[in-house]
């Protein structure tokens, strides 16, 4: 499988996972459905976007109709299911954020070595592809972004993508050796069991 079909596929898991988590930071600020709708979108696709600009590539959700409407369409589904009265557990919430953490971070760093960018851009490009739609959603959720207090979503991103690029002559390999270790890093750090040290007596930001 090529390298631009593989980003294709992991761009829209990452579309759906991120949707998914928009719409749960959302309800847990008591936002309307507007604001749920908004927190969706922005966290699907905000950090491609911002990946697409820097590459100076026309961004992928603006060019490929399917983007919008995968973000849409899962963003909507997450807020029918809220309205129903379904709350999803925490642990598949981290999980859906793991993954598409995973994935988005392999996308970043295989468009960087598509661009012909060296490995530190690629370690930038996975990190701002798999944390920036999560840090735009959180700062309109007016919280501290979760990613700079109790997350390993970045470390895990950055990690990810350096082994993406480094197997980069085998863009399958690249692909899913970069998204299961940028995922895994990013669930151990949901689920509180290892995180960066921080400076003595700061407090713990690990809550959600």
């Amino acid at each position: 499988m090529d390298a631009a079909t593989l980003v294709a596929i992991a761009d829209r898991v990452g579309i759906v996972a991120f949707a998914i988590s928009g719409v749960a930071v959302g309800r847990r600020a008591g936002m309307d459905l507007f604001g749920l709708a908004t927190l969706g979108l922005v966290a699907a696709i905000g950090g491609g976007i911002l990946r697409d600009v820097l590459i100076g590539d026309v961004p992928r959700a603006i060019a490929n109709t399917d983007y919008l409407l995968y973000a849409a369409g899962s963003s909507a589904a997450a807020i029918a299911f809220g309205a129903a009265g379904g709350r999803l557990p925490l642990a598949v919430l981290d999980a859906a954020d793991a993954i598409g953490t995973g994935a988005f971070a392999a996308t970043g760093a295989l468009l960087a070595t598509q661009a012909g960018l060296d490995w530190p851009a690629a370690i930038l490009l996975a990190i701002l592809t798999a944390t920036g739609g999560g840090v735009l959603r959180d700062m309109l959720a007016t919280r501290l972004p979760h990613v700079l207090q109790a997350e390993l979503n970045a470390t895990g991103s950055a990690l990810g993508g350096g082994l993406a690029f480094l197997l980069r002559a085998d863009p399958t390999a690249a692909a899913v050796a970069g998204s299961l270790v940028a995922a895994t890093i990013s669930m151990v750090g949901h689920r509180g069991w290892m995180h960066l040290p921080r400076l003595a007596g700061e407090p713990d930001g690990h809550h959600r």
